[in-house]
């Protein structure tokens, strides 16, 4: 047998082959477009929320408003003044007895004060004068301040060493020394509040 291939049949072999990817090549499958149903949703209706009007307020710093009052009226005046005398008017009633009596300790204190005083120029005539006290009170006036008697806090005058409400009264003593005695107000007749002794007449006594 001859081994040679068939002309013919190897010229339909390769035309074959060459013709094959012709077939495979098919031309892409059209589906038809389905219409899609419209699908149409209830409309939502939300209600409405009225917020209140708010002013827009000015770039930058706020402007605010300050409170415009009127100038009050005439009686509205009387009757304020009255309010406040009244509220006035009684407490100076009700504090009337406690200020009496505090103004009363603080001159009985200034007596006090002022008999402390002449005891201490009393002292300080004594250290010029080989320890004499001096037997008239006079003698004492320059060496009180500003060289003169002290004030008497119930009257305002001058001290008169008589012995009289917020006065003062100086005597010599036994053995050569001083009493001084202050006085304050008292019922019918002054009343002593305190009594100062120089050291030589307290050793005596």
């Amino acid at each position: 047998m001859d081994d040679t291939p068939d002309t013919a049949q190897t010229h339909a072999t390769d035309a074959g082959q060459g013709a094959e990817p012709a077939a495979t090549k098919r031309p892409g499958l059209r589906l038809p477009r389905l219409p899609m149903p419209a699908v149409r949703l209830p409309a939502l209706k939300l209600p409405q929320l009225k917020l209140p009007a708010v002013k827009a307020l000015r770039m930058g710093r706020p402007h605010w408003r300050r409170p415009h009052f009127g100038r009050p009226s005439l009686p509205d005046l009387i009757l304020a003044v009255g309010a406040a005398s009244l509220v006035l008017s009684i407490v100076y009633v009700l504090t009337g007895p406690a200020r009496r009596s505090l103004d009363e300790r603080t001159r009985e204190a200034t007596v006090l004060a002022n008999a402390a005083t002449l005891q201490l120029a009393a002292e300080t005539f004594a250290a010029g004068n080989l320890g004499r006290y001096p037997a008239d009170v006079l003698e004492l006036l320059p060496y009180l301040p500003a060289g003169d008697a002290p004030l008497n806090p119930f009257t305002g005058d001058r001290t008169l060493f008589r012995g009289v409400a917020g006065d003062l009264t100086y005597r010599s003593a036994t053995g050569g020394g001083y009493v001084i005695e202050a006085w304050g107000p008292g019922a019918g007749r002054p009343r002593r509040l305190g009594t100062l002794k120089s050291q030589a007449s307290a050793v005596a006594h």
